[in-house]
């Protein structure tokens, strides 16, 4: 589950992956949306990219799109298992866990 796969499937279908949880692009509320993908990000395609420009590339079908989401799936997938080492490492991954579910389901 934690390999390239989902990442870079879930981008090529307008998913993206964040702390508050997924998001669908191809959803016609981010037609018109200026904002970054994810201001928490740093990823090249969240900072240099609106939600509105994504959603269309998206939508047109174009490959560029799913290149694009990916990258923010890649970031939060590493931002995620990092997270999780270090909660192992000093003894926390229980509350780690609750906490990922109550912020990721909100």
């Amino acid at each position: 589950m934690f390999d390239c796969v989902p990442p870079t499937r879930s981008g090529r279908n307008g998913q993206v992956f964040m702390w508050t949880g997924p998001v669908n692009l191809r959803n016609a509320r981010h037609a018109e949306d200026a904002a970054p993908l994810d201001e928490s990000c740093h990823c090249p395609a969240c900072a240099s990219y609106s939600r509105a420009y994504l959603h269309h590339l998206v939508n047109a079908g174009e490959i560029l799109g799913a290149m694009l989401l990916t990258e923010p799936n890649l970031t939060f997938y590493q931002s995620l298992m990092y997270e999780m080492r270090e909660a192992i490492a000093v003894g926390r991954f229980r509350r780690f866990t609750n906490d990922f579910s109550t912020r990721y389901s909100a």
